[in-house]
């Protein structure tokens, strides 16, 4: 069953932002807030009904529609209420598909809980969420955009097309064979229209391509740009919040050594050193310039700003470089239009809480095969990374007899035994492959069946 109705508890920002994704893929989304004002703004952003309720009513939530919904999720600021709600769609509703948001550790603790809490199906950590996604940015080496997938060393990551760019003015056929290394142009985004080229699409001046590559292509492709990647050995970390508590536990301890944090409130600084001893914890304040040279933060490789005031986070990333920090990187927890800023404010990447959380909601709803999902050129394209299972249509195809009608296209293979392709016309696509597609989001739906994805809902 293809999950074609959802019903979003929260009207607030991640609420919205994962409706309007919805919408722009033609599924029936419902709306339910108990604040009449958050319900009418919803309204008034997003072209999908929104009702006053509470999501711990079995009344109200009846009235929404959570009957015949296809999945329930639950996104207020309430742990609490997300885990009740949830609990009630699943039990007395019987909605095949639940998540809950949930914050709170003492509910799920660091390893999560799986399905195994009231019966709902996914719990969701947004910090964790983040954490890991700026732990991997770390580890590829810092360069803004690139993403990587779950079961793949393939990367997709986006490269502006300058003025003297040895890509400007090219077909995208001409620029495989002239650059020396293996990739693809999945996705091509002009003036803030973005679309999947074909081999006979000019590249022009001020475009943003993204490409998928294997990772040992990456440094040549960037290099031919004047870019490069480095992976950064010494960080320093503004805040002693829980994103940086979740990324200090997927960091080796061998590197904790390497690592500086920098807060304000002396509490939280004597409970992280105890908690992490190899880790140099500075109670002080990142807003006196004397902190950077008494302490030589200009002598680290990367800042990090992970404090919960995103203005501060901004700054603080933006003038880091400017005191000689090699790298910085910036979390926005409230407004995702920080990210625009990026590039005029020479920060490398700045990471929306928002944005990391819907994408993986995204991809719990989009089928069971898939494990890896990713919007790119503000959610005009996706790039998902989807298991060919043996009774997929696919199976046993060539690329070249594949008919994706200039939707989307299939950009990297990871084989069964581990090993990668980036494919050709002639490749035969086999059952337990596990394929890259990226494709326009307005053109999902096409796309699931010809993937043959399933909603995680039939489970």
């Amino acid at each position: 069953m293809e999950v074609m109705k959802v019903l979003i508890l929260g009207a607030g920002r991640r609420g919205i932002r994962l409706a309007r994704r919805l919408v722009e893929e033609n599924k029936d989304v419902i709306i339910i807030d108990e604040d009449v004002d958050d319900v009418n703004a919803a309204m008034a952003k997003v072209d999908c009904l929104a009702v006053t309720g509470s999501g711990t009513s079995l009344e109200d939530l009846s009235d929404a529609g959570l009957a015949d919904a296809d999945a329930f999720i639950a996104l207020t600021g309430s742990d609490e209420t997300n885990l009740v709600s949830s609990g009630i769609a699943a039990s007395e509703f019987k909605v095949p598909l639940t998540i809950a948001s949930i914050r709170n550790l003492s509910y799920t603790g660091y390893s999560g809980v799986g399905t195994s809490l009231m019966g709902i199906n996914h719990i969701v950590n947004p910090t964790q969420e983040v954490a890991q996604y700026i732990y991997q940015d770390v580890e590829r080496g810092i360069y803004s955009d690139i993403i990587s997938f779950e079961n793949s060393s393939l990367l997709l990551y986006n490269v502006y097309v300058e003025k003297n760019s040895p890509y400007a003015n090219k077909l995208v056929k001409q620029l495989r064979k002239e650059i020396d290394a293996n990739f693809i142009i999945a996705a091509l985004n002009r003036n803030g229209e973005a679309l999947v080229p074909s081999g006979d699409t000019t590249v022009r001046t001020g475009d943003t391509l993204s490409l998928v590559a294997h990772e040992d292509s990456v440094e040549k492709i960037l290099s031919s740009v004047g870019r490069r990647r480095q992976k950064p050995k010494r960080v320093a970390i503004v805040g002693a919040t829980q994103v940086c508590d979740f990324l200090l536990r997927l960091v080796p301890k061998s590197r904790h050594k390497d690592i500086a944090i920098i807060d304000m409130d002396k509490e939280v600084c004597e409970k992280f050193a105890t908690m992490y001893p190899n880790v140099l914890v500075l109670n002080a304040d990142i807003t006196n310039e004397e902190v950077f040279e008494e302490e030589s933060l200009g002598s680290y490789d990367l800042m990090l700003c992970l404090t919960y005031n995103d203005e501060l986070n901004i700054i603080t990333a933006s003038y880091a470089k400017h005191f000689g920090i090699k790298n910085s990187m910036a979390l926005v927890n409230q407004n995702p239009n920080y990210i625009r800023m990026a590039s005029h404010l020479d920060i490398d990447s700045i990471i929306s809480t928002q944005d990391v959380t819907v994408d993986s909601l995204m991809r719990y709803l989009h089928g069971q095969n898939i494990s890896s999902m990713h919007s790119l050129f503000d959610g005009q394209i996706e790039a998902i990374e989807v298991n060919v299972t043996a009774d997929s249509k696919l199976s046993g195809k060539l690329l070249k007899d594949i008919d994706m009608r200039g939707k989307g296209i299939i950009a990297g293979v990871t084989k069964k035994d581990g090993s990668t392709v980036i494919p050709g016309g002639l490749y035969q696509i086999e059952t337990d492959d596990t394929l890259i597609t990226v494709f326009e989001r307005k053109s999902t739906e096409f796309i699931q069946k010809l993937l043959n994805t399933k909603s995680k809902a039939e489970n």
